[in-house]
């Protein structure tokens, strides 16, 4: 059997055979193989578009092995099959590493861009978010995890790159499009890489910098909160925060918020210093805080007293008889409970309660400005991410990670306090009323109210707080 194949354009080819002339391109549906035209057979032409490649194979080895005589159209088919065949080879030809991003294994274009940056240690700052003595930390903790071996075709990427292309990213917000230009390396390969490195920040970093805290751990909490915020007995400040994600396919309205866009939610525990004690990443953004909250491992383990909280209520003031519980503060969208602590609801506000609310709400804002601090420090968080709702909840917890342990190593803690004091009557100000579906026990009301008498006190108050209620 013998045939040509003729080029034509640039997508379409001819197959001669015999007397027959196809003009076809590659057309595959469901794995049928339908010729564009056919110049003098259109029955034959039918035919053959109803071969399945199955069929293809079993016709071709007929052919070769058996010398059974063949009809036209399954000469045709065998025709077919061997363009089909032709093509594939082709596509499979494609370049394994595309000359522009070859420069990088030639000319050592990241390490060489690392090695210019540490000249600079507030530009290397810059660009990757952290320290060159951070950055040096990181790599020494999750090197091993994220080394690759080398191949007899090509020298792998270091774990000092795979670090600085995840940090370029997280900190720039590009695109892996972006990174493809910038750092000489494949989108594809940079999104893998991305989310291994972030996956190893999260494994091997967070049970370091984010560890569920001791019961002594809780109780050092609960004494930075009194000292800097002027709020006996608390343990951490809730708040959820929107990821805007590129909706998935087939996800419908799961994933859309009442912000207006697609999104994952970030749910986190935060200390007095601003750092996440507590995270849950991932709940479909159409969900309500008070209910991401009553679903989450946080949750679950707070209604099952397994967070090593003090159980024992303590005296907040030496000359106070009543024992007050531990408490998280949060805002209007949680349920008021026995160690959940919101505001009160602002219709028809007693001065009382107004002092109250202002001295929740200036402890509660440091949740606020721990997600301030970490979408000004990554940029990723200020536009869609472009990823899977799975990697995008690996990219938010990685990023957290890497908070903590900037505001470990780097961080002023005076500055970030200097911040939130100056922000916090604007906070006060606002009116987010979103109130709950579930009635609060009688037990929470009391021990909001006792909070409200401590604040009002000549022991409890502060000497400013009547100004911020004005």
């Amino acid at each position: 059997m013998e045939f040509n194949i003729i080029n034509t354009t640039k997508n379409r080819e001819c197959l001669v055979f015999r007397n027959f002339k196809f003009h076809f391109s590659r057309n595959l549906v469901s794995g049928n193989i339908r010729p564009i035209a056919h110049q003098k057979s259109k029955t034959v032409l039918d035919s053959v578009s109803h071969f399945r490649v199955s069929q293809l194979k079993t016709i071709c080895f007929l052919y070769a092995h058996i010398n059974v005589k063949m009809s036209s159209d399954e000469e045709v088919a065998i025709c077919m099959w061997y363009t089909l065949n032709t093509l594939e080879e082709r596509e499979k030809k494609k370049l394994w590493v595309h000359p522009l991003n070859q420069k990088r294994i030639t000319h050592n274009v990241i390490i060489s861009f690392i090695c210019e940056l540490r000249s600079d240690e507030k530009k290397f700052k810059n660009y990757t978010r952290v320290s060159i003595t951070t950055f040096d930390f990181i790599v020494q903790q999750i090197g091993e995890e994220i080394r690759k071996e080398d191949t007899n075709f090509r020298k792998s990427i270091s774990p000092e790159e795979r670090l600085l292309i995840t940090l370029s990213f997280l900190g720039s917000g590009e695109r892996f499009q972006r990174l493809h230009y910038n750092l000489r390396i494949g989108a594809t390969t940079a999104g893998k890489i991305v989310n291994e490195t972030c996956l190893a920040i999260w494994k091997i970093l967070s049970p370091q910098f984010m560890p569920l805290p001791s019961t002594e751990g809780w109780l050092k909490i609960a004494s930075e909160f009194e000292k800097t915020w002027n709020f006996p007995n608390c343990v951490g400040a809730i708040d959820g925060k929107h990821i805007a994600i590129q909706c998935p396919p087939n996800a419908g309205s799961a994933y859309f918020s009442y912000k207006g866009y697609h999104s994952i939610v970030l749910q986190a525990v935060v200390d007095a210093n601003a750092k996440f004690i507590i995270i849950d990443v991932g709940d479909y953004g159409r969900n309500s805080d008070g209910g991401i909250l009553k679903e989450s491992n946080f949750g679950k383990l707070l209604d099952k007293n397994k967070l090593n909280l003090p159980t024992t209520p303590r005296k907040i003031h030496e000359n106070l008889e009543e024992n007050f519980p531990f408490v998280f503060v949060v805002d209007e969208a949680y349920p008021l409970k026995i160690n959940l602590m919101r505001p009160f609801a602002r219709r028809q506000l007693s001065n009382m309660k107004r002092i109250y609310n202002y001295r929740q709400s200036r402890a509660r804002r440091i949740v606020e400005c721990a997600f301030g601090i970490l979408t000004k420090r990554f940029n990723v968080f200020e536009n869609k991410m472009l990823v899977h709702p799975d990697k995008a909840a690996v990219i938010t917890q990685a990023a957290c990670v890497l908070h903590n342990i900037i505001m470990d190593k780097e961080s002023n803690l005076t500055d970030i306090h200097s911040e939130i004091e100056t922000t916090t009557l604007q906070v006060y100000q606002e009116d987010s009323d979103r109130p709950t579906n579930r009635r609060p026990s009688r037990e929470a009301i009391e021990i909001r109210e006792k909070f409200m008498s401590y604040f009002n006190s000549e022991i409890g108050s502060v000497p400013w707080q009547n100004t911020y209620i004005i």
